[in-house]
């Protein structure tokens, strides 16, 4: 079954919001402490909130089966940078 290029924009979409989010907000939040500057917060915000934004489009974009193909993505990467972990643990 071949996908239309909306679909594997709603994958990358769904795929990349959280990493994204959840990272801005952090690196944002590390700046402003040690800046002691509240724009870097507000941009940590406003740049998670995005994310959302991003989640949202992406579902719209990929649809229902498109949640399912991103979901199954996620673990597989899960479950890869787990192995990845329990690796390096084992050699130590």
């Amino acid at each position: 079954m071949k996908f239309s290029v909306k679909f594997w924009i709603g994958i990358v979409l769904l795929t990349t919001n959280q990493p994204l989010g959840w990272g801005a907000m952090l690196v944002c939040d590390f700046i402003a402490i040690n800046k002691q500057n509240e724009f870097f917060f507000s941009l940590g915000i406003a740049l998670y909130a995005l994310s959302w934004g991003m989640l949202g489009l992406g579902a719209l974009l990929a649809g229902p089966e498109g949640i399912r193909y991103s979901r199954l993505l996620l673990k597989k990467l899960r479950e890869r940078f787990s192995l990845l972990f329990r690796e390096k643990k084992s050699e130590e």
